[in-house]
């Protein structure tokens, strides 16, 4: 081959080579540029995520109910780490450890491995001093060794201790209030309480940051960069008053250590804007600690328990009844001597009454009396005012926490004996919270807010970002009417089934309850539900009070069990809050001719079926309007036809 064959095959193969090399440079640098980056980024890169600091729960006041501190993890890269069976002992001696502690979780093979969590500042602290002085100490080590390598060991020797900071979530009022504050699940997600229903809020965005490593997988601190910094969580600020919440915590502890009951509820509400200033619960449980609880202990059940209302219902009946127009606090109602007969079943008032005027029968609570209340308002009205004053309705008050609606059933399925037995607070079941609201309507001059919990939002900076203001939902009854309901209420207290039980100094307005339970579809003779329910002051209501106990052994009446608890517990609310009532009497109504027998209280609804010889006329009796005059002197027994 001549020279210029020679010179054109090596051009050629040179052409060719070089052709192939671009384009294989072309095919890394572009055409799968994104595969050897990635490729680069896992084997030199790391990311780190920053996680956000979430946000603080608090009172209306600012008290802390939720915090969040840092705390952080020690990890050791072991092959930076000399002499660990001289250097470990040391750690733990500064942290107090037992001896032999961190020696199982090491070794000298792996790069990354946590020796301790949860360190404190001023112990990061200790540990970064001690290895900075470990690292001097064994650079001199080396360099006196005088080996030829000496100085190249010296230069790759790292650090051997990682510092990672993490969040830990607390709550500093342990048991108290902890039903409304929630807590958060292993991966830092609400899972109850506020925690949960506002969880978007409070937990922020988290940020991350890109690490660049040498091929010894060292970090390359002159590369390191942050790419998105994390964006902490909002604050959230609830109605709540701790100071409130305390005294009814207390006040519950107590009931719980005198009577032993399955499960109390209180709640403190503000009527005028729906404000809930205290809620709680028995049984508890403290968030911090959540380990070996009972599951039902986490339920909050003031928003989730269904109980029969019993006589405390019967301030709905009122109202509709003097809402209406069918009747006045003054008008009066023949109570039969204590027993009533109706659709096939016997009524009984265990303090028999003949003529009662409205304002009677609330404070004696006689349960004939409401019963003909029923039966003049009629089913459909009955139902309707039980729906306006909130029954059969979630609240809304937090989302996602299992609220019950309570049970109202719709006219449809009612039986003859239902006009007779919903007024007095059976066939209906509720919860706590939504009987606090039915008393705020009254206490509100007769229209229903709905309840509030969570009052702003505030960002990382304090600014407010999100407000919620209160909400009136509708108009239940007209003003004169609440008033006069809570008039009525007021007797309770000083003349009725309440009578020396609640400090006169409150001027106190409300109703006692005793209701039995209806287990596995009857009424249980042995289980009670004892209430009371009502606000201070009856001329000027600032507060509503919920006291529930369910199943009090020792006592069962509203009178006796949470009646004092009340009076005890809005004593102090009224002192925290500072609430003035008027000079002089309390309101007074019909003070002589409704007090309540001596002893006398709300009587869980006795029935009995009649015998063949004490038939009446037909369950489609007619029955005669309340307002027509009942007879001059009650008989021994009741008539054959129901009568008002």
């Amino acid at each position: 081959m001549t020279f210029r064959g020679r010179a054109l095959t090596v051009f050629v193969c040179l052409a060719f080579g070089f052709t192939v090399i671009s384009w294989r440079l072309v095919q890394i640098q572009l055409v799968e540029h994104d595969k050897y980056w990635r490729l680069a980024v896992e084997k030199h890169c790391d990311r780190i995520e920053l996680p956000a600091r979430r946000g603080l729960i608090l009172d209306a006041h600012g008290q802390t109910l939720a915090q969040t501190g840092v705390l952080h993890n020690v990890a050791v890269d072991g092959r930076n780490l000399l002499h660990p069976e001289k250097t470990l002992p040391e750690m733990e001696r500064l942290l107090k450890l037992p001896a032999g502690a961190l020696a199982p979780k090491f070794s000298a093979e792996k790069r990354y491995q946590v020796l301790v969590t949860d360190v404190t500042e001023d112990q990061m602290n200790d540990l970064k001093n001690f290895e900075i002085a470990k690292r001097a100490e064994w650079r001199r080590e080396i360099l006196a060794a005088n080996t030829a390598d000496a100085k190249k060991v010296v230069g790759q020797l790292d650090r051997f201790l990682i510092f990672e900071d993490h969040y830990l979530r607390s709550y500093p009022n342990g048991t108290y209030a902890s039903h409304l504050v929630g807590f958060l699940d292993n991966t830092g997600k609400g899972v109850a309480g506020v925690e949960k229903a506002m969880d978007a809020a409070l937990r922020g965005v988290s940020g991350e940051q890109w690490i660049e490593r040498d091929a010894r997988g060292r970090e390359i601190t002159g590369y390191r960069g942050r790419d998105q910094q994390p964006v902490d969580g909002s604050s959230v600020m609830l109605t709540l008053d701790l100071a409130v919440q305390n005294i009814v915590e207390d006040g519950l502890d107590k009931i719980d250590k005198k009577y032993h009951p399955a499960a109390t509820y209180a709640i403190v509400m503000r009527p005028q804007t729906g404000d809930i200033l205290a809620l709680s619960n028995r049984p508890t449980y403290d968030p911090n600690n959540r380990r070996g609880v009972a599951m039902a202990n986490f339920r909050n059940r003031c928003l989730t328990d269904m109980v029969e209302p019993g006589s405390t219902f019967k301030i709905v009946t009122l109202a509709a009844v003097l809402n209406e127009g069918l009747m006045g606090l003054d008008s009066k109602i023949f109570c039969e001597n204590g027993r009533f007969f109706y659709a096939d079943k016997w009524l009984h008032d265990d303090e028999p009454s003949g003529l009662l005027t409205l304002t009677e029968v609330l404070a004696r609570s006689s349960n004939i009396g409401f019963a003909k209340l029923g039966l003049e308002l009629g089913k459909d009205r009955l139902y309707d005012y039980a729906r306006r004053f909130g029954f059969g309705r979630q609240t809304g008050v937090l989302p996602g926490q299992g609220e019950s609606a309570g049970t109202l059933r719709p006219v449809s399925l009612w039986s003859n004996l239902s006009p007779t037995r919903v007024p007095m607070g059976q066939e209906v079941s509720a919860t706590p919270l939504q009987m606090a609201v039915a008393m705020s309507v009254v206490a509100n001059r007769g229209s229903l807010v709905k309840p509030r919990l969570v009052m702003q939002v505030n960002d990382a900076q304090g600014r407010v970002a999100q407000y919620f203001p209160p909400t009136v939902v509708r108009s239940v009854i007209g003003t004169e009417t609440a008033k006069q309901v809570s008039h009525a209420l007021a007797n309770v207290v000083l003349e009725g089934t309440a009578k020396g039980k609640i400090n006169p100094a409150l001027h106190a307005a409300g109703k006692t309850g005793t209701a039995q339970k209806f287990v596995n579809g009857t009424y249980n003779s042995g289980k009670y539900v004892a209430s009371f329910i009502g606000f201070v002051p009856e001329e000027d209501p600032q507060f509503v009070l919920v006291v529930m106990v369910d199943e009090p052994h020792g006592a069962i009446y509203g009178a006796q069990v949470s009646a004092p608890a009340f009076s005890d517990m809005a004593t102090q609310i009224a002192q925290v809050m500072n609430v003035t009532v008027p000079t002089g009497a309390p309101n007074i109504v019909q003070r002589k001719a409704s007090a309540a027998p001596n002893g006398a209280d709300d009587e869980p609804v006795r029935e009995s079926i009649p015998s063949e010889t004490n038939t009446p006329d037909g369950p489609d009796a007619t029955v005669p309007s309340p307002l027509v005059a009942a007879p001059a002197a009650p008989v021994e027994e009741p008539s054959r036809r129901a009568s008002l």
